[in-house]
């Protein structure tokens, strides 16, 4: 079947010329070329009356129907009004006045859920009704339409209406610059799907990790094969015992045995490659090809979205419900089908288009549909705890946090406001040749910025200043007591409506706390400290796999891993545990802190690696440890931190982290969503809420000023399993405060 752009031709209407939608109704049916054309020949003298020049405003009757019947419950309005003038009643009846106040062609347009809005341009007075016959959007989804080309919003590419680009180059060239457009060739996430790693691109190197060698395709381009190393797992070899283990080929190797193939995908493909075609859903990502690969989550496919539905599971065939088109222009085999395209304005008439009003465009339940999740246990054989997720794990949860924060209010901010902002590029709407004395049916009609939302799907390193330095807002209370000076941070979430940071939960904030005095470090000597998710090399216990002896630590697992320049952290569990505001389940007041997951690590202190043996590192300085501390092996960190800077290992610093920490069935902590059966802590910062840490420093002797530096790091991909994919991961300074303080 054809896809949008072989619906039919209408290169000569986005050029001017002659193509245009057709109107019905009676008296009232023109073109926009007639229309324009009569509007540049010059003054003519006419009689105002039927048939002659319009007056500044007038009146229109007719009928809303379906071809056969009145339609009950329309909208109508006149084309580019900005509301809606009335909604019939039963007979479908309407009476509507129309003003030249409103640029360009006067135009009667009727809309109702469920049907395709029609329009009928009046340039001159009619001599009897104008009934507007609205078509329905016949279901179910068409399986067998061919989604159509985005383009790249270059008016020389996009030279064909093939390219939704041709009419749209602006909004097509903002969606190639987002995260939706690369939503199926992202490197993480085809790696991760498939469980490739790209930091060992030789069968010697990948040998020498612990990896296996092996054919699969190459992303995008299947049944294409390359050599890869598998290492770390994925969701196929997770999720499919016929695949992908030791003695197995690769889960997307393309000679493998039909019996071998997998048949778990993890619904990866229902968000991040929804235009595949075919049957919506449960797709293996690997069939994203061509447009559904290159393109992701592309116009052709959110346009198609015919209603959301949230208590159905994420992406295409669960909340986000299309309707392809399959209607045609009569029934002969082979006509050209009768598009559908929905969007939120209640006036796009455009044939060629089939607009269709859905209002949840304009709401943050669209976004819902792939941004919340509530996810069942994955791995095979196991489950999750029903009294504590009887609903599904929320490995995604960004919708859920807006709809539960001050911003869901009668009239207030939607995902678009702040992800779509308002146009600023003088647009007079979406189609970029448009003009004020074009507004018409072909055209579109002028809109107000608001109506005319930028396609960037704005994310949180967007823009300057960024969007997440825009929400953060940071402060620092200090206080000094015998050889102790005290800091307390607080950090507010006051310009997003939803938890910081959201979305994938791979996502954390890092605060780190520096203190100075005398030119000199102050040494953490109580409170708060960075845990496992700001990242080590290496974890033990000391009295379990690590013994310390003056400054040389006997460890096995950290000396095949350390090297000179390295630092080892030391912290101390106290049984004691934070009791933060928390997300979601943790929110609740009836948990208990312990129940909230985070036990307080106190610092014990830090040393530089000088040297290394086969089994012992040799330190800088000896660490006053006992039985039981945590000791990570970590990276050293310039002073300040640099914003863009290679993510490192920060485990044990002073400071906090704010994440949502998932485990998989062994209680490996900070795993990929699609390997997790619980989540064990939850303390991102909600939507108008503040977090408090609180530390303390040894002041030194004869000092008498002091510094004290907080730096919030905003980190996409945690480090260790940036570095086992080969993945680039940076950290961001999102929000930084310093004091000067007197010492005692």
């Amino acid at each position: 079947m054809l896809g949008v752009a072989a619906v039919t031709s209408w290169a000569a209407a986005c050029s001017g010329g002659g193509a245009v939608a057709s109107s019905s109704g009676s008296g009232g049916a023109s073109s926009a070329h007639s229309a324009h054309s009569a509007s540049s020949a010059g003054a003519v003298a006419v009689t105002v009356g039927v048939g002659g020049a319009l007056p500044q405003s007038f009146t229109v009757s007719g009928v809303v129907t379906d071809g056969t019947k009145p339609v009950g419950g329309a909208i109508v309005m006149q084309g580019g009004a900005g509301k809606p003038a009335m909604i019939t009643g039963p007979d479908g009846a309407y009476t509507l006045t129309l003003t030249q106040s409103i640029p360009g062609t006067p135009t009667v347009v009727a809309t109702k859920l469920g049907y395709r809005t029609e329009g009928v341009e009046i340039p001159s007075l009619p001599g009897g009704p104008v009934d507007v016959a609205l078509k329905v959007v016949t279901p179910p989804d068409n399986t067998a339409y061919q989604f159509g080309d985005p383009g790249t919003g270059d008016a020389a590419h996009d030279n064909s209406t093939k390219y939704c680009g041709h009419c749209h180059t602006t909004m097509v060239a903002q969606f190639q610059t987002s995260a939706h457009a690369e939503a199926a060739r992202s490197p993480l996430v085809q790696d991760l799907y498939a469980g490739v790693s790209e930091a060992f691109t030789t069968q010697a190197a990948c040998a020498a990790a612990g990896g296996s060698w092996r054919t699969g395709i190459v992303p995008g381009q299947a049944p294409s094969a390359m050599s890869k190393c598998y290492l770390g797992g994925g969701v196929l070899p997770d999720l499919n015992p016929s695949c992908g283990g030791p003695a197995q080929p690769a889960c997307d190797d393309p000679a493998l045995p039909a019996a071998s193939k997998p048949s778990s995908f993890g619904r990866c493909a229902d968000c991040h490659a929804p235009g595949i075609d075919g049957k919506a859903g449960g797709r293996n990502l690997h069939e994203a090809t061509g447009i559904a690969y290159e393109n992701g989550n592309h116009c052709d496919v959110c346009h198609h979205a015919r209603d959301v539905d949230l208590t159905r599971p994420p992406g295409v065939a669960g909340a986000l419900i299309l309707q392809r088109p399959h209607d045609a222009v009569s029934s002969d085999p082979g006509a050209q089908l009768v598009q559908v395209m929905y969007g939120p304005l209640l006036d796009v008439p455009n044939a060629f288009m089939g607009g269709s009003l859905q209002p949840k465009f304009s709401s943050s339940e669209l976004c819902g549909a792939c941004h919340d999740q509530k996810q069942e246990a994955l791995l095979p054989g196991t489950q999750l705890d029903p009294a504590r997720w009887p609903g599904g794990l929320p490995t995604h949860s960004a919708y859920s946090e807006w709809a539960a924060s001050p911003y869901n209010i009668q009239g207030g901010k939607q995902c678009q406001d702040c992800h779509m902002p308002p146009d600023d590029t003088g647009l007079t709407n979406t189609v970029d040749v448009t003009k004020l004395p074009l507004a018409s049916i072909t055209f579109g009609f002028a809109r107000p910025p608001d109506q005319i939302r930028k396609h960037i799907f704005r994310d949180p390193l967007n823009g300057s200043p960024r969007f997440i330095d825009q929400a953060i807002v940071m402060s620092l209370a200090t206080s000094s007591g015998g050889a102790k000076l005290g800091v307390d941070v607080q950090i507010q979430n006051l310009g997003a409506g939803h938890a910081l940071p959201t979305g994938e939960p791979m996502r954390s904030l890092v605060l780190l706390v520096d203190a100075a005095a005398c030119g000199q470090a102050m040494r953490a000597v109580d409170g708060m400290t960075v845990n496992d998710v700001g990242g080590a090399a290496a974890q033990g216990a000391v009295g379990a796999g690590v013994t310390v002896a003056g400054a040389v630590v006997t460890w096995p697992a950290g000396a095949a891993l350390a090297k000179p320049g390295d630092v080892v952290r030391v912290v101390r569990p106290t049984g004691m545990y934070d009791d933060y505001a928390g997300i979601g389940f943790f929110a609740s007041p009836a948990l208990s802190p312990k129940a909230k997951g985070l036990e307080l690590q106190a610092p014990v202190g830090e040393a530089t690696v000088l040297s290394t043996s086969a089994n012992a590192l040799t330190l800088s300085a000896a660490l006053p440890t006992q039985a039981g501390d945590v000791v990570y092996l970590g990276d050293a960190l310039p002073a300040p931190p640099a914003d863009g800077a290679t993510s490192l290992a920060l485990a044990g610093r002073a400071g906090y982290t704010f994440a949502r920490v998932l485990v998989d069935p062994g209680g490996v902590r900070g795993v990929p969503h699609y390997r997790a059966v619980d989540m064990i802590s939850d303390n991102r910062i909600a939507p108008m809420a503040a977090a408090m840490t609180s530390h303390a420093f040894a002041i030194p002797a004869g000092c008498s000023m002091g510094s004290v530096t907080a730096t919030l790091l905003y980190r996409q991909i945690p480090v260790g399993i940036a570095r086992l994919r080969g993945w680039p991961a940076k950290d961001y300074v999102v929000a930084s405060a310093t004091k000067i303080v007197p010492l005692p």
